[in-house]
């Protein structure tokens, strides 16, 4: 078991465009992040912000990755997950995350992302918003904390999801 107290962030996956490389087959697993500074769980190919440019070596790719068994409680965004428009991040799966924080899971450009098992509050915002991904799979994904003016789950240009037994409390407005 990992604890993280009062840290940056908690789990962490970075690069850039330019930067190149593979990280893949990586698992997380059994996590404590409380009050980070910043993201609880980030895996990003934004890190360096430079212009789109074709795939090649120097493109970033991530994939097969696995996060387990983790809470984060009280981070600025609970996690945020940014492919690459031309590399997406391929086959994370995210299971058993229990997270509180001002956002909740934010992703964009994935490719077969799954969430099993994921309970998160945010404050404000969606508690699930998912962007310009495909293959996505969302199993027992739920919130205690809806709020009336924000669906629970936003899908935004999402291409194949699966969506199985899911909740939120009653009587909060829209879930997807």
């Amino acid at each position: 078991n990992i604890v993280s107290t009062g840290t940056e962030i908690g789990i962490r996956i970075k690069s850039g465009r330019s930067r190149g490389g593979v990280v893949e087959n990586v698992r997380f697993d059994n996590w404590v992040i409380d009050q980070p500074l910043k993201d609880g769980i980030l895996v990003t190919n934004y890190y360096v912000r430079i212009p789109e440019e074709p795939v090649s070596e120097r493109t970033p790719v991530f994939r097969n990755i696995a996060i387990s068994n983790v809470t984060v409680s009280g981070a600025p965004v609970v996690a945020d997950i940014q492919g690459l428009p031309e590399m997406p991040i391929a086959g994370l799966r995210i299971g058993d995350l229990t997270g509180s924080g001002k956002r909740g899971v934010q992703a964009f450009n994935t490719k077969g992302l799954e969430l099993h098992g994921v309970k998160v509050d945010a404050a404000e915002g969606p508690a699930f918003l998912i962007r310009d991904s495909s293959d996505l799979e969302l199993d027992r994904v739920e919130t205690t904390n809806a709020l009336p003016s924000v669906p629970v789950i936003r899908l935004d240009r999402v291409a194949r999801a699966q969506i199985e037994p899911s909740r939120e409390s009653p009587g909060k407005g829209t879930f997807l």
